[in-house]
C-alpha cells in the first residue's frame, strides 16, 4: 500500500472512530427516555425472517452506501463530503451502542459485541474500499484543478472501476454474512 493510501486509510478510520466517539457522547447527553424512544431498532429478529429478502435489504443498503461515496468521489468537494458521510455512520453507530446499552444494561454490553461488533467489520469494508477510492479521485480532480492540469479521465475511471467492482464483490459476501451469521448472533443474543 502506497504512504498516500495508508494516510488516506488512517484518516478514513480516524474520522469513523471520531463519529463513533460522538455518538457515544451524544448518547451521554441524551436521556434515557429518548434513546429506549430509538429501541425499535434493535427488535429482535423473530425466527420466520425472510433470508432472501433480509439478504436484498442489506445489499441494497450497501449498494446506495457505495454508490454514493462513488458520486461524491467525481466531485471537487468529494472528499469533504464522504468525510461527513462517513462521521455521520459512526456516530449512528456510537448512539447504537449507547442505545444496546440502556436498553439492555450491562447484558448490552455482550450485544455489542456479539451483534453490532460484527456487522460494523462487515459493513466497512466495502465502504472503505470505495472511500479510498473516491477520496483519490476527488483529490486527482482537485489537484489537477488548481494546477491547470487536464487529467486522464479513461486512466483515473478505469482505476475505480476496479475499486468498484471489488467493493461490489464484498458488498455481496458481507450481506450473506450479515443475513446468515449475525441473524444467529442475534437470535443466540436474544434467548440469553
Amino acid at each position: 500500500m502506497k504512504s498516500n493510501q495508508k494516510n488516506q486509510l488512517l484518516f478514513i478510520l480516524t474520522l469513523f472512530a471520531g463519529g463513533i466517539l460522538a455518538g457515544i457522547l451524544g448518547g451521554f447527553l441524551l436521556k434515557g427516555e429518548q434513546l429506549n424512544q430509538l429501541d425499535h431498532i434493535l427488535s429482535p429478529v423473530n425466527e420466520s425472517v425472510d433470508l432472501y429478502q433480509t439478504f436484498l435489504f442489506q445489499f441494497s443498503q450497501q449498494m446506495v452506501f457505495i454508490c454514493a461515496i462513488l458520486v461524491l468521489g467525481t466531485s471537487l468537494v468529494g472528499t469533504y463530503l464522504i468525510s461527513f458521510l462517513l462521521f455521520t455512520r459512526g456516530f449512528q453507530i456510537g448512539l447504537t451502542c449507547m442505545m444496546f446499552f440502556y436498553t439492555y444494561e450491562l447484558k448490552g454490553i455482550l450485544g455489542i459485541i456479539l451483534t453490532l461488533v460484527p456487522q460494523v467489520l462487515l459493513d466497512m469494508i466495502p465502504i472503505v474500499i470505495m472511500a479510498l477510492a473516491s477520496i483519490e479521485f476527488s483529490n486527482h480532480i482537485l489537484y489537477g484543478w488548481l494546477k491547470g492540469i487536464k487529467l486522464n479521465i479513461k486512466n483515473e475511471m478505469n482505476r475505480s472501476l476496479n475499486h468498484v467492482i471489488f467493493s461490489v464483490l464484498t458488498a455481496i459476501i458481507s450481506s450473506y454474512l450479515k443475513t446468515t451469521l449475525i441473524i444467529m448472533l442475534i437470535r443466540f443474543f436474544n434467548h440469553i
